[in-house]
């Protein structure tokens, strides 16, 4: 029996609705589950289990992805658009309906140059070079792709409008993206305004665009806005001192409020928080409710906020242990199979959390691997060390492990699972360093990293007590 929904951003209604009246159907064939997602970086996931038919509310966003096991799958949808997605064999599916060609050619762009996007951004590149072969990959690479698709002669002038937004908020958001984290201390929340290169950047443009209304709920364009806004109120503060961040964020704050549209500030400070928590204080919450109050944000927005902020804030404080269900976060080896961190209960570990497209990460393997030489045979029974990457793709985290030769205990927790390491353990940063003693409890949640000459005599003294 098939299940009907109505979609909104943020929630789910049940309601008796007709074959006719939906927009979207599921058949999941083979596959037991699958799950629903808006690219509305806020929305919640639906999860179906059955064949299902669906009504989509697309009046604000029309991009929506399927995800099985490690699969993503792109759809498309529109006003009185009908349309059935069939879960194939060997990870394929099937589209009937309405702008199915232009879906195909969503999933190939989507896997293909996503991809070479990333690699981009993990390159050492400096700005201008970064510039210019993003620049080329999306003014010549990825438009010859698209022109030349088999598809292309198919689509109207609506796909064609929408993709060609679609990929203006792609090429900002990576300048953006590329800006936020270049020459970023990774001990710091912010890059400080003399590490970023804000003539990428046209401030002109952004107001243009923060008017794109039909954008609001695409998640590339929200990640632009976030990412750029940041930028410009680093480079307007002159933001050069850590210990000033507290000041920085409220003139951050009123920088927001004053620039961005009504529509998009709980998405802007929702993001912030998410991101940023484990560098703010209750203060800086409070001094955040009072001007959105003032503001006239609604009452159940700034809840949500101000519930977001408590929520880590209550996890970073609590006594952590692995007695507690074994583990309260997803853990998966190389293989597949699921581990829990109680599984090297009676030894101290040191745990290194990462990602394969962070730089900083990978230059402290070399470390890593001399700080493990130094330990004896008998040493190295008593202490443990955990690799647990936050990759969302699990190709590039197997590369990642040949290409760096990593061996010993390689573990994942994509970032992207709610009940993932990094939302466990409060991490808004990496490379993250954790210490944890034999009975489970944590020592220090922000350790000394492998580079650093003292941690050895650190681990040695754990190790002997």
């Amino acid at each position: 029996m098939s299940k009907i929904f109505f979609f909104f951003t943020f929630f789910v209604f049940f309601l008796s609705l007709s074959q006719e009246q939906c927009n979207l159907n599921i058949v999941l064939n083979h596959v037991d589950e699958v799950s629903f997602y808006s690219s509305d970086l806020l929305s919640e996931p639906i999860t179906i289990s059955n064949d299902t038919s669906m009504l989509i509310d697309v009046s604000k966003n029309n991009l929506f992805y399927l995800t099985n096991d490690n699969e993503k799958y792109y759809l498309f949808l529109k006003k009185e658009t009908s349309l059935e997605c069939s879960l194939l064999a060997n990870n394929d599916f099937l589209i009937v309906g309405d702008y199915s060609n232009f879906i195909y050619f969503l999933n190939d762009y989507y896997t293909i140059y996503h991809t070479k996007i990333k690699a981009l951004l993990d390159a050492d590149y400096n700005s201008d070079q970064f510039e210019i072969l993003l620049y080329n990959l999306f003014n010549d690479e990825i438009f010859s792709f698209y022109q030349n698709h088999e598809f292309f002669n198919s689509f109207n002038m609506d796909v064609k409008t929408y993709f060609n937004s679609l990929l203006k908020y792609e090429y900002l958001n990576g300048l953006s993206l590329y800006l936020i984290h270049q020459n970023q201390d990774i001990l710091q929340p912010l890059p400080f305004y003399i590490d970023v290169n804000i003539n990428l950047l046209d401030w002109d443009m952004f107001q243009k665009n923060i008017l794109d209304d039909s954008s609001y709920e695409l998640g590339v364009f929200q990640n632009y806005i976030f990412h750029t806004v940041l930028l410009f109120a680093i480079h307007n503060y002159g933001y050069l001192d850590s210990e000033k961040f507290k000041d920085f964020n409220r003139y951050l704050f009123n920088f927001v409020i004053d620039h961005l549209p009504d529509a998009v500030l709980s998405y802007f400070f929702h993001n912030y928080i998410n991101n940023f928590s484990s560098f703010l204080d209750e203060n800086t919450i409070k001094y955040l409710e009072n001007i959105l109050t003032t503001n006239g944000l609604k009452k159940s927005e700034i809840r949500i906020l101000v519930d977001a902020y408590a929520s880590f804030d209550k996890k970073a404080n609590s006594n952590i242990e692995l007695d507690l269900l074994e583990t309260q976060f997803h853990l998966e080896d190389i293989d597949g199979n699921q581990v829990q961190l109680s599984d090297f209960r009676g030894r101290i570990l040191y745990i290194d959390i990462w990602a394969s497209w962070c730089g900083p990460c990978r230059k402290q393997f070399p470390y890593a691997r001399d700080l493990k030489k130094k330990f004896s045979k008998r040493q190295l029974k008593k202490i443990e060390f955990i690799y647990i990457s936050i990759d969302t793709d699990y190709t590039r985290w197997k590369e990642s492990l040949d290409k760096l030769n990593l061996d010993g205990n390689q573990f994942i927790s994509p970032s992207n699972k709610l009940n993932s390491a990094s939302a466990y353990f409060g991490i808004s940063s990496i490379p993250r360093y954790i210490l944890i003693d034999r009975k489970g409890n944590i020592i220090n949640e922000n350790a000394k990293r492998p580079s650093d000459e003292t941690l050895f005599e650190d681990l040695l003294q754990l190790i002997n007590n």
